[in-house]
């Protein structure tokens, strides 16, 4: 070991993780099942969970608790959510009939809606601030350009 080495280790600080949780957050009819991917952490620090058929947001900077969206209407059940990078605006949610919703986080809105898959869709991510990429059950991704208002229902 070189000397450069040997000084970066010693002026090396130990982080200390705490062992005790500092916020814990009820999560009733949270689901279970290796193949959904029901928690999402942004760059805005905001928590998108999914419970059932809703979808909610929790600030970490105000612990404040929204509503986003409620499937009950559609008898759906969500089956991943996904926020989009830099910055952290977008939420993507997709369903167990294959459906792929975009929402506007800010203003609660919903700004695009995806079909396509003939299945569950369990998995979804960004892959920049518009693409949006989406794995179904039924064995296909799909790759969506939020630019492209042609290829979308609204």
């Amino acid at each position: 070991m070189d000397e450069d080495n040997l000084k970066m280790l010693q002026n090396k600080k130990t982080r200390k993780i705490s062992k005790i949780p500092f916020k814990v957050l009820d999560a009733p009819q949270l689901r279970d099942d290796f193949y959904l991917n029901l928690v999402d952490w942004s760059d805005s620090n905001n928590l998108a969970v999914a419970l059932s058929q809703s979808v909610y947001i929790w600030s970490a900077q105000s612990s404040g608790v929204t509503k986003l969206h409620d499937y009950a209407e559609t008898d759906d059940l969500v089956a991943s959510v996904a926020w989009s990078r830099l910055g952290g605006q977008y939420l993507s949610t997709g369903t167990h009939t294959g459906v792929v919703h975009v929402w506007d986080s800010q203003t609660q809105q919903l700004i695009r809606t995806y079909e396509g898959h003939k299945g569950r869709v369990g998995a979804l991510s960004w892959s920049n601030s518009h693409i949006l990429s989406s794995g179904s059950k039924d064995k296909s991704i799909l790759n969506r350009d939020l630019r492209d208002k042609a290829n979308c229902l609204s």
